[in-house]
């Protein structure tokens, strides 16, 4: 949609700085002290933009405490997942016109474009039309005052400066940067690689071209499970056979034994019956379904 818009230079720089600073990272040398802190944020920026900004606040696929929302959106900002008005409103807009034209990440334009360079080429209009989108959202406060770049970056400021005088600069990389690189492209793969017919199966005769990704899907807490996804936009589980492995839908499992969600949107038992078996994972293998539109 946007592929022959002008690029955002100071966009452009920042997102592939921020990718060069987890490649720098890798060059470091590790130590295993990193490593408790790594696991964390990559857990908590992945969940918070999988849970949070995709399953709860654009989808709204179950409830959960106030206070509970500002700790996974605040984790979002740690790892600078995008602002959250943007990412709804963005993420909706696909939903209504994926894989068409209108589309704003879709791989029919190229992976490069569905995989990055959107972000880097939408008009300062389409900004107006993801508002409005994501009018609800905005009702939020902190999301609303993140819609300001210069505050949303704070807490990813705070924690990288807290990681480099606790680790120092090698540290920091291996702790924050590496984490983030890991989540931006697994992330970014579901807008292009979950949408292109070569690399994943479909379970779901959606009217668009979403596949499931096995790795992805793992990777990515079950965001890669995408033509699942597709085929029923609210509900609040993405891997629905055993294999595939959802670890969002797990934690919004246990949050909910905990009381901590409710009046969740789990999949169906019909949905659940399972006609494409591991081994089969690799083919694209149609169920007879009706796609829902976004909420």
């Amino acid at each position: 949609m946007f592929k022959h818009e002008r690029v955002h230079l100071f966009v452009f720089i920042v997102l592939v700085g921020l990718q060069v600073l987890g490649v720098v990272g890798l060059l470091h040398r590790f130590e295993l002290s990193y490593l408790p802190v790594m696991l964390v944020i990559f857990f908590l920026g992945g969940i918070s933009t999988t849970l949070y900004l995709h399953r709860y606040l654009t989808h709204r696929g179950f409830e959960m405490p106030e206070w509970l929302k500002f700790i996974f959106a605040s984790g979002s900002a740690i790892v600078l997942a995008g602002d959250p008005v943007m990412w709804v409103g963005d993420h909706r807009y696909h939903h209504l016109k994926s894989d068409t034209d209108e589309d704003i990440h879709s791989p029919i334009d190229g992976f490069p474009y569905a995989h990055m360079m959107w972000l880097v080429r939408k008009p300062a209009g389409f900004r107006e039309r993801s508002k409005r989108y994501a009018a609800d959202v905005r009702q939020i406060w902190y999301c609303r005052l993140w819609e300001n770049s210069a505050l949303y970056v704070l807490p990813h400021l705070f924690v990288a400066t807290a990681l480099f005088l606790s680790f120092g600069f090698s540290g920091m990389l291996w702790c924050l940067y590496v984490p983030m690189l890991v989540n931006y492209n697994v992330t970014w793969a579901v807008n292009s690689i979950c949408h292109m017919s070569q690399f994943g199966y479909r379970s779901f005769d959606t009217s668009d071209q979403s596949r499931n990704n096995y790795l992805i899907g793992v990777i990515g807490l079950g965001e890669g499970f995408h033509n699942n996804h597709h085929n029923q936009p609210r509900c609040a589980a993405h891997g629905l056979r055993w294999w595939e492995f959802d670890g969002t839908r797990y934690v919004i499992w246990l949050l909910e034994k905990c009381g901590l969600a409710w009046d969740v949107v789990w999949p169906t038992s019909e949905t659940e019956e399972s006609e494409v078996s591991p081994s089969e994972a690799g083919a694209a293998v149609v169920i007879s379904s009706q796609p829902e539109t976004v909420a």
